[in-house]
């Protein structure tokens, strides 16, 4: 019994630990209102931990951003790979033209912002991915210019990169 206790304690401070060293907090329902008052008042938003969403912009309501926060793995056997695994991913797949990948600054995770020139519809899209300690935001912009996907991707990610990510 006295086993099983140690293991139980050691895999609590080992995941504990990888937070530690991941982004400051998880939950952005404590961060909603500062995002969504980067939008316009009209602007619809919610947010659960690990989700939030925001359809906004002027008339149309043609502009959607969307937030998540997890953690990274490999999809395949769900095991932690590293940061700089999982942004060499992307570098990949982009590697063959169907999208453009830029490194972006973001506090202190390793970011890439990924431009998406046609997603259907007219729409246009901006994710931006970041990554510390094996944690991850990914946030997705579309709307119909990539000057307004790009702008509003930003917009969500100079409120989290102080209040999630940390300096």
């Amino acid at each position: 019994m006295e086993f099983v206790a140690v293991v139980g304690m050691m895999l609590a401070s080992s995941s504990a630990s990888a937070f530690a060293e991941g982004f400051e907090t998880h939950d952005l329902t404590t961060m909603e209102k500062t995002v969504a008052a980067k939008f316009d008042k009209q602007a619809y938003h919610w947010a659960t931990p690990a989700n939030m969403s925001i359809s906004c912009c002027g008339a149309d309501e043609d502009e959607i951003v969307s937030v998540t926060v997890d953690r990274q793995t490999d999809e395949i056997g769900k095991a932690n790979r590293t940061d700089e695994a999982y942004i060499a991913e992307l570098e990949n797949i982009c590697a063959n033209g169907i999208c453009k990948i830029e490194e972006i600054d973001a506090g202190t995770a390793i970011a890439r912002q990924i431009t998406l020139r046609n997603l259907g519809g007219g729409q246009s899209g901006v994710n931006i991915f970041a990554v510390k300690g094996g944690d991850r935001l990914i946030i997705q912009s579309s709307a119909k210019s990539t000057e307004a996907a790009r702008n509003n991707a930003v917009k969500v990610l100079e409120v989290l990169e102080m209040q999630l990510i940390g300096q």
